[in-house]
């Protein structure tokens, strides 16, 4: 028994769609070849897929069934082609990359850069989103690798290699009306103002319960974004609002951005590489990975060569 690549992904398409002829034009190609497709598959499988209607096509039982394993046949079958164009061009290809911040400083952006310099051929796709949308994305086949920070607690479903850790704290522009209180605690921050990411996201829980378990009102939230940009810390920076901020972002606002002497919020969080589980590790998936663990290296060395601030 076996099946037509083009045939699976036409069927995958008309479930998504619930209609064939949406479908074909999704596809790009005419009605009829994506009716003699679906015929075909049921004629191999031996069961009807799909029920036909006046308003559309919607999934059999069996095909419901039959989806879970097409999905996973058209993953496959992807990713069987991209590790042999790799194989055909070990210094060309394509390498899809989820990032949850593309800081300009970051080890993610200086290892591309790098990639860049050295492989001529080399195409990139670099993709921003939350942790959980990239870990799909990765899970799915979407996207080859994914750097995303992990909270203590959280977990994803993908394969995890933890590349570094570092200490998340709330902050404030130098001369908050905080920085100078010598015994802060979660009471003092009651009325503040906070750039937060979504209720969703990890840190924002941690926060949220936190104050919950200290009986203090939650953060009122002024400004939501999904990441600590440069934009949320100029902000930050030229008002009184509060927010969570890793400790490398706070080395590169030094002066304009400080930490607050809470310890109640500091968290601690690890940079981790996400990879689909039993995924083939093309070559430029392997010189990513090797390059971060080696920036990885390289960064420790030069923090420990320095003295503190």
């Amino acid at each position: 028994m076996s099946f037509s690549p083009a045939d699976i992904a036409y069927f995958i398409e008309v479930a998504r769609q619930g209609h064939v002829g949406r479908a074909a034009e999704a596809v790009g190609v005419t009605q009829p070849a994506v009716s003699k497709a679906i015929r075909r598959l049921e004629a191999t499988v031996g069961v009807h897929l799909l029920e036909r209607g006046a308003h559309g096509a919607r999934l059999t039982a069996a095909g419901q069934l039959f989806l879970e394993a097409a999905r996973r046949f058209d993953t496959g079958h992807a990713e069987l082609v991209r590790s042999a164009a790799d194989l055909q061009a070990q210094h060309s290809g394509l390498l899809r990359v989820g990032l949850t911040n593309a800081a300009s400083d970051g080890p993610v952006v200086r290892v591309l850069a790098e990639m860049v310099r050295h492989r001529p051929g080399l195409r990139l796709t670099v993709v921003i989103g939350k942790s959980d949308a990239l870990n799909d994305a990765v899970a799915k086949a979407e996207l080859d690798v994914a750097v995303v920070p992990s909270y203590p607690g959280i977990s994803f479903s993908c394969d995890q290699r933890a590349l570094t850790d570092e200490v998340v704290r709330v902050a404030a522009r130098a001369d908050h009306p905080l920085a100078r209180h010598a015994a802060l605690t979660l009471a003092h921050l009651a009325d503040c103002a906070w750039v937060m990411p979504s209720r969703q996201s990890a840190a924002r829980r941690l926060v949220t319960q936190v104050f919950e378990q200290a009986r203090v009102p939650e953060p009122r939230v002024t400004l939501e974004v999904d990441y600590m940009s440069d934009a949320a810390l100029g902000l930050m920076a030229s008002t009184d609002l509060l927010g969570l901020v890793p400790a490398s972002v706070l080395r590169t606002w030094h002066g304009r951005v400080e930490a607050l002497a809470l310890p109640a919020l500091e968290f601690r969080r690890t940079l981790v590489l996400l990879t689909r589980p039993g995924a083939a590790w093309s070559p430029l998936m392997a010189t990513f990975r090797d390059q971060l663990v080696g920036d990885r290296v390289q960064a420790s060395a030069t923090a420990a060569r320095q003295p503190p601030r």
